[in-house]
């Protein structure tokens, strides 16, 4: 009698489960539903995504052990179940740059699978809360409150700050030589006008990892005003400009 209770049991639960399986159904891919922040790995080999509506940005690193392993990233879109990328730059692969490179996805369950690399990731954030997401180019300074631009701040040469709603990646390359420069990145806050980064990993100088920076930041005729210190050392005024604007 026990056994059959035993059996009648584990029978039951069999039954729950594909019925919890069957009822979970893969989203189609969409492109306001991968807006955001996705990460996947451990401590010790991390890899995140951020993702606005055309830009995104990869970044591999050992966070425990302050190592940087890999970037790249560029511009992408969705293409029926497929997304597809354009790549600006890559830290392993500067043969990649300017190709472009397309990987089946799913959403399921609020992982997103990409199928052709068997990876899942798992959400950090939409996009919110901060302020800054979106993709941003460093274009000038300010000197005496007021902007002083670079003549040509997007081409050949680009640094790029790439932010959702809580993680943040700066890039630096070329997209004509295709060089990869550096790079940096963690998770970052904006409160009363305060940004605030917490370092994860950085080419520079693997010391800045696990560090806390704030800054000013404001907004002046839409572009993004950048003021403190260094994390090596030393003050900064910076201008970003939306990249969009840019491209326009």
């Amino acid at each position: 009698m026990k056994t059959l209770f035993q059996f009648s049991s584990f029978l039951a639960i069999g039954i729950l489960g594909v019925l919890v399986l069957t009822s979970l159904k893969y989203a189609p891919v969409e492109s306001k539903d991968l807006i955001g922040a996705w990460e996947y790995g451990t401590s010790t080999n991390k890899t995140v995504m951020i993702k606005t509506d055309k830009v995104f940005s990869v970044a591999t690193y050992d966070f425990t052990g302050k190592k940087f392993i890999s970037s790249y990233g560029g511009t992408w879109k969705v293409d029926g179940n497929n997304i597809v990328t354009k790549i600006e730059w890559n830290s392993l692969n500067k043969e990649q740059v300017s190709k472009e490179l397309s990987y089946e996805a799913q959403l399921l369950g609020g992982k997103l699978l990409n199928k052709t690399k068997n990876e899942t990731w798992s959400r950090v954030d939409d996009g919110k809360p901060g302020v800054l997401m979106g993709a941003w180019i460093i274009t000038g300074n300010f000197a005496d409150d007021k902007a002083s631009k670079r003549a040509a701040p997007f081409y050949p040469r680009r640094t790029m700050k790439i932010l959702s709603g809580t993680r943040f990646h700066w890039i630096a390359y070329n997209i004509e030589t295709k060089e990869f420069t550096n790079a940096g990145g963690g998770s970052y806050t904006t409160e009363n006008g305060k940004y605030t980064e917490n370092i994860e990993f950085f080419t520079k100088t693997a010391e800045s990892v696990g560090k806390s920076l704030s800054f000013q930041y404001s907004f002046v005729n839409g572009d993004w005003r950048h003021k403190g210190e260094k994390s090596t050392g030393g003050p900064i005024d910076e201008c970003w400009s939306r990249r969009e604007i840019l491209e326009k």
